[in-house]
């Protein structure tokens, strides 16, 4: 498949666009200004009657009609225009040196033009090539009542006019031309700007893609290119974390699979040899039975957590007694607590809270929270359980212990899957990181949530909601 330059689909964009702008603001212009053009030759040819007319009235008294013939001249060679007085007959009775002198004593073709000026008005028309005019001529009249006449008519060459109009058009096509020219030019270096950091971020994904999840992205800008240049780094640093806790992952669970399978077939071993006594079997079993639960719970876990994240939980749903649950799942740990001489300090807002989810796996979620506090707590350690009601018809469920702490850094990341803090791996040999991401996943496929507050060497706070039962 033949690539498509981004940078080229967005620049003929660009000129497509200024193009279109071109015609239509052109066209435009081009109708309002020679409308403005010959409105404006309209005034000059009517501002060139009234002199004319206060010329005529002055010879007119005068009797000197010299004096007419040579402003005639000069308001014609001035306004390139030439001058037909016309009497009450519509004969022409006087014309400017520039018109032909055959004028003289011709009926004016245009009556109506006559009649207008007559009549007191200021009247114009754009004649077509006549006798009387070789080529086509916009003719102004202005009324004159002095004497015979009644009318002095200016005439201009509309060929001259369009000339000077094709002129300034051409003036103005050459300046939208270099404008144009500009405006692609700016198009093109704001297209490399703003495709860059795209191209950028497609260069550093193929990195990415291949397996260095270090390689990050340079933000130059604030706006949404910034924006996904930041979600991109985020997203490389979220990646760069998932390797990082999937090697590990792999790394302890190879362990965690190692160890006892490697005791185990030791034991068998030996016990088929005949090198383990018969008396001290039944020992040895014991021990094969414990490392086979071991096991079985960590594939349940992985099993688990892959069902939550491929959106395949089920849930069994009925109404419980929160609190007789979290009494039960604290008996179950009496074993661990004898261990480590350790209490948990259970208060709860009423004697009997009843909540409605899945009992099963609210009682897994409540297990892998106690759990993890008692293993992180030290020796005579606390550990307090409490719940509340709030006005939302939730209860929120508070597990607190005063171990060693999760950093700020960890806390991001400790409900992700497989995910072990530093601090924690000396003393949590036999988890895998996947309690916590399980714990997350029954929450949300219950629609509740789960918060984390921790500060390092005091302990760490989780506190989770469940719905209240109806009443």
């Amino acid at each position: 498949m033949r690539k498509e330059s981004i940078v080229k689909k967005q620049m003929l964009q660009y000129i497509g666009t200024i193009v279109v702008c071109v015609l239509v603001l052109g066209g435009i212009l081009s109708v309002v200004y020679t409308q403005h053009y010959m409105k404006e030759k309209r005034d000059e040819l009517i501002q060139q009657g009234r002199k004319v007319s206060v010329a005529f009235g002055n010879a007119y008294r005068t009797g000197n009609l010299n004096n007419l013939s040579y402003e005639l001249q000069v308001l014609e060679e001035y306004m390139g225009a030439g001058i037909l007085m016309v009497n009450e007959d519509g004969i022409v009775v006087l014309a400017s040196p520039g018109l032909d002198e055959m004028m003289i004593g011709r009926t004016f073709a245009y009556q109506e033009l006559v009649e207008g000026v007559k009549d007191g008005n200021i009247v114009s028309m754009e004649t077509k090539a006549t006798p009387l005019f070789e080529v086509p001529t916009l003719v102004v009249g202005y009324p004159l009542a002095i004497g015979q006449m009644v009318g002095i008519f200016m005439c201009r060459s509309m060929p001259e006019m369009e000339l000077s109009l094709y002129q300034m058009y051409q003036a103005g096509i050459a300046s939208i031309f270099f404008v144009f020219l500009f405006a692609v030019g700016v198009s093109y270096v704001t297209s490399q700007r703003m495709t860059r950091p795209i191209q950028e971020m497609n260069e550093a994904a193929k990195v990415i893609a291949s397996g260095n999840f270090e390689q990050r992205v340079k933000i130059t800008s604030h706006d949404e290119l910034g924006e996904l240049g930041r979600s991109f780094n985020h997203m490389a640093e979220s990646l760069q974390n998932n390797d990082k806790t999937r090697r590990d992952f792999i790394a302890n669970v190879s362990h965690d699979l190692r160890s006892p399978l490697t005791s185990m077939q030791g034991f068998l071993t030996a016990m088929i040899d005949g090198t383990v006594p018969v008396d001290k079997q039944e020992r040895y079993l014991q021990i094969v039975l414990e490392e086979t639960i071991r096991l079985s719970r960590l594939t349940e876990g992985i099993v688990d957590l892959s069902r939550a994240e491929s959106s395949k939980i089920i849930l069994d749903e009925s109404d419980f007694d929160l609190n007789e649950l979290i009494r039960g799942n604290i008996n179950l740990l009496e074993p661990q607590l004898n261990e480590k001489n350790a209490v948990i300090k259970a208060i709860f807002a009423d004697q009997v809270t009843m909540v409605h989810g899945d009992i099963d796996k609210i009682s897994r979620v409540i297990q892998n929270l106690l759990s993890n506090a008692v293993k992180f707590s030290p020796v005579g350690g606390l550990i307090e359980v409490e719940t509340t009601k709030t006005e939302r018809r939730k209860v929120l469920v508070s597990i607190k212990d005063h171990g060693i702490g999760i950093s700020q850094e960890d806390q991001k990341y400790i409900f992700d899957r497989f995910y072990k803090a530093d601090r924690t791996r000396n003393q949590d040999m036999h988890g895998s990181g996947i309690g916590l991401a399980i714990v997350r996943e029954f929450l949300q496929a219950h629609n509740e949530g789960i918060t984390v507050k921790s500060i390092e060497g005091e302990g760490s706070t989780f506190v989770f909601s469940l719905k209240l039962a109806e009443e």
